[in-house]
């Protein structure tokens, strides 16, 4: 029997009163408020156990937790700037990295006035901007430059933001930095090599079409006399056409340096999409002809025609993508879909029964200088610019563009842009 319940007993009854001689009803009774504490007990032991067990828990999490806020702060201070400033704009704290940069002490970092400490290397506008931001208890994100003591000039990507009190009141502010300077530095240089570079192309294409265009002209003039033996006409016809290819070849390099390097500028202009899809495909007619192709559109009934947008652009896109399908396509039919998908959202697919692609040739093609494989270069010819420059064209219109294929059954090429439709 419990010892507690026993001692209970003995108090009330006396120490001679016995359980097991009372009858039976009132002995089942008794015994099972006995079996009551023994419940208790084995609860309040296991209660007691499981408290025990719980604060040594707790105290190695509490010592572990301890340890990792030592590392993280150690981290911290070891790849981050942090400072801190109270409601006046006063600094009250500068770890180690940031009296670095600063060549300054702590001691002497303390109690300097933060606006102006940024007011050094930052517009008025980006340090009211700052501030404004913390005085409404938001966080600000941004690239700040600071300049040391020495007048040398960090660039600073800064995280800055209120600290609050358990009445939610703002105490003081923290600011978490972390030096992009180098970064910056490469970025800038990298830029300085892309403009040259493009500049070099633009000039280059410049100097190279201008000739070829001569060569050009004068293979198209010798091409209409009939004067030459018929193997000189050929020897004609091959220099015409190889000067052809190689002018198409600097075009689409020069295009694709401008777009790579943000010179392009969409223009809004009214346009008249079906006549702009009509004249592309006209364009490419003769090829598609010669290949016995039959070519159609089908424009959706729904879709207006009058839009803003560019109309150099599109064609662009347009004739690559048709170009392309008529290349690869040795036998059936071309057929351009045009609807609408949205407010101010235009798909236009161009479909053919060529040579089709697999999921792996799928990947390569909108990648610069690239086709499905080195055979297709062999056998068809091409850059392996059209694709890429039409997808930088269709981005540069907050578009998408994607394929869709089959081996040996054709492919889809599609793209969405937005265009603005007016009456």
């Amino acid at each position: 029997m419990n010892r507690l319940f026993k001692r209970q007993l003995g108090r009330h009854f006396g120490k001679e009163f016995n359980v097991e001689s009372l009858e039976p009803k009132m002995k089942e009774f008794f015994l099972n408020i006995a079996q009551t504490y023994e419940e208790y007990d084995s609860e309040k032991r296991l209660l007691e156990n499981t408290l025990d067990l719980n604060s040594r828990e707790l105290f190695a999490a509490n010592k572990e937790i301890g340890t990792q806020l030592r590392q993280y702060k150690q981290a911290m201070d070891s790849a981050l700037l942090v400072n801190t400033f109270n409601l006046e704009g006063i600094l009250t704290f500068a770890n180690s990295n940031f009296c670095k940069i600063s060549a300054l002490s702590a001691d002497e970092m303390v109690g300097q006035n933060y606006k102006k400490i940024l007011a050094q290397g930052n517009s008025e506008h980006v340090v009211d901007e700052l501030f404004s931001t913390l005085l409404k208890r938001e966080i600000y994100n941004g690239e700040l430059k600071y300049q040391n003591a020495h007048q040398e000039t960090y660039v600073l990507k800064a995280t800055i933001f209120p600290i609050l009190n358990t009445n939610d009141e703002v105490t003081e502010y923290m600011s978490i930095f972390q030096d992009i300077t180098e970064i910056e530095n490469s970025r800038q240089k990298a830029l300085e090599l892309d403009r040259a570079k493009s500049l070099f192309i633009a000039n280059m294409s410049h100097e190279l079409r201008t000739p070829l265009n001569s060569i050009i002209g004068f293979s198209q003039i010798m091409q209409r006399k009939n004067e030459l033996p018929e193997k000189h006409q050929s020897y004609i016809e091959k220099i015409n056409q190889s000067g052809e290819h190689l002018l198409k070849l600097i075009n689409s390099i020069l295009d694709f340096s401008k777009i790579e390097s943000g010179e392009v500028n969409l223009e809004a202009v009214k346009i008249n999409l079906y006549s702009l899809i009509k004249t592309a495909l006209s364009q490419q007619e003769q090829n598609a002809q010669e290949k016995h192709l039959k070519t159609s559109i089908f424009y959706d009934e729904n879709l207006g025609q009058l839009f803003i947008g560019d109309s150099v652009r599109i064609s662009q896109i347009l004739i690559n993508l048709i170009a392309n399908a008529i290349k690869f396509t040795s036998s059936g039919s071309i057929l351009i879909v045009a609807k609408k998908v949205g407010h101010n959202r235009v798909r236009i697919k161009v479909q053919d029964t060529g040579i089709g692609l697999d999921e792996e040739e799928k990947l390569r093609l909108f990648k610069e200088f690239s086709q499905a494989d080195n055979s297709t270069t062999r056998k068809y010819g091409g850059t392996g610019l059209g694709l890429s420059i039409s997808k930088k064209l269709v981005e540069l219109m907050n578009g998408t563009i994607w394929i869709e294929s089959v081996k040996g059954e054709g492919s889809s090429f599609i793209f969405e842009i937005d265009l603005i439709e007016v009456s």
